[in-house]
């Protein structure tokens, strides 16, 4: 890690599609699962754990946090929606679907912000 290498088995993987519905087109899949080897799992952790202990998540994020899921940010909307309706007002919603913005990340942007918060820079080296 000190180094910046990374030895090819840590960033190999296998991809499975993941089919919506059961009855769906197995050739026709948005989705997948990327299974790592357990050193990956390992390395993954590791890095997991100095980027949370070196950079503060916005507190309305529900992904990506220990304890919390979308689950949780979907059930608050359904909550916060029946209540208005209940009370005869109107509701107005702007959902944004972020699906493809992955694709679309300045990593380096990304890695100097990290950096900025105090991430360790072997860390940063490793990711870029």
């Amino acid at each position: 890690m000190k180094h910046g290498y990374l030895p090819s088995a840590c960033i190999e993987s296998v991809i499975l599609p993941q089919v919506k519905h059961k009855g769906g087109d197995l050739t026709n899949s948005d989705r997948a699962i990327a299974l790592a080897n357990a050193q990956t799992k390992i390395f993954e952790t590791v890095i997991l754990r100095h980027i949370n202990d070196a950079v503060d998540c916005d507190m309305y994020q529900f992904g990506f946090k220990k304890g919390l899921s979308i689950g949780l940010c979907t059930s608050v909307v359904k909550r916060t929606v029946d209540y208005y309706l209940n009370r005869g007002s109107y509701v107005f919603t702007c959902l944004i679907d972020f699906q493809k913005a992955f694709d679309r990340v300045n990593y380096w942007k990304l890695f100097a912000q990290m950096l900025d918060d105090g991430s360790d820079a072997c860390f940063m080296k490793l990711l870029a």
